[in-house]
């Protein structure tokens, strides 16, 4: 890596970690794809929770974060058509209480950077709306709580700096309502046996 802190994101609004709750380690990828010919990026609507949010998931055990981009890109989208896929130069944790899962989860981020050749799909078993918006536009359609998403897209693209320095006290210009930023070095991973 080339920078060797990582910002952790904590939710502090309906998100936030439930004390009864058991803590799951996980690590994860998201993906930031965009469009094959227009300059738009693909985001997942949820419609049971109303949630707009990044491709992401967890990297399964004996798997590599490349492979599990691929696999997550395929299984919540059906695309399968890669012009080109970048392992992003960062990483980030999240903290959050997955209220699907009724767990809390801290999530261990790497993120990845996939330009589509084509809209061709395979089938796929997602039942969320899968769409495409400007960088610009994402902004408001992720929403306070999925602000992260927003800060890991302007990464990807170019449009956000990434953390250099332990003493920041912001990441980088976000406005992270609804969540609390704290940094960890690169190489103190956090206790997963917890």
């Amino acid at each position: 890596m080339k920078n060797n802190i990582v910002p952790i994101i904590e939710s502090i609004d309906n998100n936030k970690l439930v004390p009864s709750a058991k803590t799951v380690y996980r690590n994860c990828i998201m993906l930031v794809i965009k469009h094959p010919t227009e300059n738009k990026f693909l985001y997942l609507h949820n419609k049971k929770f109303g949630w707009n949010v990044l491709v992401q998931g967890g990297i399964e055990e004996g798997e590599n974060s490349f492979v599990s981009a691929i696999r997550e890109m395929t299984e919540e989208t059906g695309y399968c058509d890669i012009k080109s896929i970048t392992k992003l130069d960062f990483e980030m944790d999240n903290v959050y209480y997955a209220a699907h899962k009724n767990q809390n989860r801290y999530a261990i981020i790497e993120t990845f950077y996939i330009e589509l050749n084509s809209l061709k799909q395979i089938e796929h078993e997602n039942e969320s709306e899968i769409l495409f918006d400007t960088y610009e536009n994402l902004y408001d359609i992720f929403g306070a709580p999925f602000r992260h998403h927003y800060y890991l897209l302007g990464i990807a693209t170019g449009k956000q700096q990434n953390v250099e320095s332990k003493n920041q006290s912001k990441l980088g210009t976000l406005d992270l309502i609804n969540h609390k930023v704290a940094y960890r070095n690169i190489n103190d991973k956090p206790n997963s046996s917890n």
